[in-house]
Parts: C-alpha cells; sequence; structure tokens
C-alpha cells in the first residue's frame, strides 16, 4: 500500500483544468494593472516576525493568525499574512523610489484563520497599490479599473463605496466624544449592517454600551442615499464629515458618464472592517448576490485608501498617501469554476496520434507549434482507441491521426472531438490548419 499524506486544512492541490482557470484570472489581471500604470514587484514570502507585527496593535486578529517560524539562526520569522505590509517595507527600503509608485504583485499569502469558501490558509493575492498620491483622482481611476477587470473576467459586479471619515463623523454625532477603541468596535459592527439582522445588531451594540435609541439613530443614516445623506447633514459641523462628503462627491465627479459609476452603489455603512482605512473604500460584489440560483454573498475584491500605513511605517518626516486593493484569486476562482462547470479546459489544441509516422507527426508538431498552436503528440504504442480516449480525457479540441495514407496523399484529417466531424486540410498547410483551429 502506497503512502498517502493529507494536504493541510486550507491548503490544496489544483491539478490542471482547475489551475487553468486560475492562471486565466492572473493573465487577465496584469495586462490591466500595467494598462492603468502599476509595474510588477515581488517580495518575500517569510519575513522578520517584527516587521509582520508592526502594522497591527498587540492582540489584532489577524496576528493570532500569523505562521510563526525560526531560523537555524534561531530569529523570529513569520509567514506573510498580505502584501500591504511587504509593500510597506518595499517603500521604506528602496528611498530612491520615484513617487507616485504604483505596483503590483501576485503572490501566496498565509493565515491560520477559519477555513471556509473563499478563505484558506494559504491563498493568493493580487494586490495593485499605488503611494505618494493625494488626490481622489486615485480612486476614480480604481474604479475604472476594478470595472473593467471584472468584466473582462466575464462577470457582472456591483462596487459599493464610502468613506470612513463620513462613517467616523456619523458615530461621533450621534455617539458623542467616545474614545477610539469604542469608535474602532463600532465600526466593525456597522460593517455588518447587510449581513446581520436587527436583533442580532442589537445584541452586539448593547456589548459595547450602545443604547437601542442611539441605535436606531444611526440606522437611520445608513439607508440614506448620497444626496439624501449630504442634504441631512448640511447643517453639521463636523470636519469629519464635511471632508468624507466632499471626497465622494469628487469621485462622483470624476466617474460622471463613465460605466464604471453605473456599477457602483453608495453604502454608507460600508467600512472594510479595517484599521487601516482612512477614506474611500470599496468592495466588489457579484450582481444579485447569485451565480445562477445559487446565493454568493462574498466579497470578490476590496480595498480602500490608507494614508497613515507607509507614512508611519517609514516615519521620515514626509507622507507617503496610499490607496490599494486586492483582486480575491481564490474566490474568484470559485466563482468562475461554479460559473463555468460545464465548460471543459485544456492547455492543448491539438493531440497528433502517429500511425507508425512518429518522425513525420513529430515534424507535423514542430511545424504547428510553431504556427502558433500547443501541440501533444502521442509517444506511447497504444491502440488507437485508448489514444482517443486519452484526448478526451485531458479535453484536447482537436485530434489528427497521421499514418501513412495520410503522408503519401499529403491530405490529412483534422478530428472535432465535441462534433465528431472531420475537415481536411494540406498537410504542409500549417497556417490554416493553426487558423480554424483559433477561429
Amino acid at each position: 500500500m502506497g503512502r498517502s499524506f493529507e494536504n493541510l486544512k486550507g491548503t490544496y492541490d489544483y491539478l490542471p483544468e482547475k489551475q487553468i482557470i486560475r492562471e486565466k484570472i492572473k493573465d487577465t489581471l496584469k495586462p490591466i494593472f500595467e494598462k492603468y500604470g502599476f509595474a510588477p514587484v515581488e517580495t518575500p514570502i517569510v519575513c522578520m516576525y517584527d516587521l509582520l507585527a508592526s502594522k497591527y496593535a498587540e492582540g489584532a486578529d489577524i496576528l493570532n493568525e500569523m505562521y510563526h517560524l525560526t531560523d537555524q539562526g534561531k530569529r523570529n520569522l513569520g509567514l506573510r499574512y498580505d502584501l500591504t505590509i511587504t509593500f510597506s517595507k518595499l517603500v521604506s527600503s528602496n528611498q530612491n523610489i520615484t513617487m507616485p509608485f504604483k505596483r503590483y504583485e501576485i503572490g501566496r499569502v498565509y493565515r491560520d484563520g477559519p477555513v471556509k469558501l473563499g478563505r484558506n490558509r494559504e491563498f493568493t493575492q493580487c494586490d495593485v497599490d499605488v503611494v505618494g498620491v493625494k488626490s481622489i483622482m486615485a480612486e476614480a481611476e480604481y474604479m475604472l479599473m476594478t470595472n473593467e477587470a471584472y468584466k473582462n473576467l466575464g462577470l457582472d459586479v456591483e462596487i459599493e463605496f464610502n468613506n470612513r471619515k463620513l462613517l467616523s463623523g456619523i458615530i461621533k454625532l450621534v455617539l458623542g466624544d467616545i474614545s477610539e477603541d469604542k469608535l474602532r468596535k463600532c465600526i466593525m459592527l456597522i460593517d455588518k449592517f447587510a449581513k446581520l439582522t436587527r436583533k442580532e445588531l442589537l445584541e452586539e451594540f448593547e456589548k459595547i454600551e450602545v443604547t437601542e435609541k442611539q441605535f436606531d439613530e444611526l440606522s437611520s443614516y445608513f439607508s440614506l442615499g448620497y444626496e439624501e445623506l449630504k442634504e441631512k447633514l448640511a447643517s453639521c459641523e463636523s470636519e469629519q464629515i464635511s471632508q468624507g462628503l466632499l471626497e465622494i462627491g469628487e469621485l462622483y465627479r470624476y466617474l460622471e458618464g463613465t460605466e464604471a459609476l453605473e456599477h457602483m452603489v453608495f453604502a454608507p455603512y460600508l467600512a472594510r472592517g479595517i484599521d487601516i482605512y482612512t477614506g474611500t473604500v470599496w468592495e466588489v460584489f457579484l450582481r444579485g448576490r447569485k451565480i445562477g440560483e445559487q446565493d454568493f454573498n462574498l466579497s470578490i475584491g476590496g480595498g480602500g485608501r490608507y494614508d497613515k500605513i507607509i507614512t508611519t511605517f517609514v516615519d521620515d518626516g514626509n507622507e507617503y498617501p496610499a490607496v490599494g486593493m486586492s483582486f480575491g484569486l481564490d474566490v474568484i476562482y470559485e466563482v468562475l469554476a461554479l460559473k463555468n462547470a460545464d465548460q471543459k479546459t485544456s492547455t492543448v489544441d491539438l493531440f497528433i496520434i502517429p500511425f507508425g509516422t512518429e518522425v513525420a507527426s513529430f515534424q507535423l508538431a514542430t511545424a504547428l507549434r510553431n504556427a502558433g498552436l500547443k501541440v501533444e503528440i502521442e509517444k506511447a504504442s497504444k491502440k488507437l482507441k485508448k489514444s482517443m480516449m486519452y484526448a478526451n480525457k485531458i479535453n484536447v479540441p482537436y485530434v489528427i491521426v497521421l499514418g501513412e495514407d495520410e503522408i503519401a496523399n499529403g491530405k490529412l484529417q483534422l478530428k472535432n472531438m465535441e462534433s465528431g466531424e472531420n475537415t481536411e486540410f494540406a498537410i504542409d498547410d500549417y497556417e490554416k490548419i493553426a487558423e480554424f483551429i483559433h477561429a
């Protein structure tokens, strides 16, 4: 009996039919990132623990989920839990970087937390960040890029957005001059407004000493659209509220008349739940929160402005305003896998089966590869039936059986494996064969 090893929970092997989808996601995103001026970087997976711990306060949930390591030098290390912290280190370590600096990185990150659909312990983040830009034009550019990226992935999405200054200002308007800790707890709960019932929310707010009357007053703001909220808060003297409304209005002006704006939904309760955000925040969902008839209420991307984290991290007296987002490759994969469950995937365009013509088949394969096709050849001495079964199993769309008669006649038959139809070509008409397969 052979040895059997299980994967660690929350880590997975992706066989070709799955990995093809994952690679297509990356191949779709990269040119869009570059179209908007972002350049690729790569940062270490294994980091010093002090670096990883510098982003959050002691006791933060994410630090409890970090994978800890030591090396032979007994150094305290960890596996990165996101790509933002290594981006901050990259900026800090390279003082000669020209600002603004725009980068994207696609890489593995690790969190020892609960495992559920779209949330693994080893997962891939596709992060796109810019540092050195204060203008709301940066957020507007992200909205365009986000809309284009998901459109090219074949997904109809809604981009929910809000502003953390506005949200914090409303909380202080209702609850008064509260501590930063209570403000943080309120923000975390408000972020669940669309996910929990009123009763569940009330129970949670009571734990942080927010009364039912205060809760209802807070709730009254979170059902309003931007213009309604702007009118209701017109006489408010809060600097945070004024600045938040101003930034949202500016974002609308930049995006007026764009397709992206048609996919954007103002959500005054949206917080993204992470401490680092200082301004605009957004999350991406499937429109209608469904795949076919199946409910799918998970975020498939999100981001926001975080003006303090790199500024604090570098700590050289300069400001490093930043905006970034993450496209959730793993959850996007889950969506596409469900959406295209019946579609066959293959990395091979054509399978050639030699029938006593191994050398000629090898030469044909080489010529067709040079014409732009992805070609595989049967290299084992199998019966024709078994070779055809193999081609079916790996989802090859076309097959050529090359025998002595084909070579003598200078003609070959290209078999469509789905329809069973054969199309005849001259044996050396490589470009026409490639054009036919790629059509």
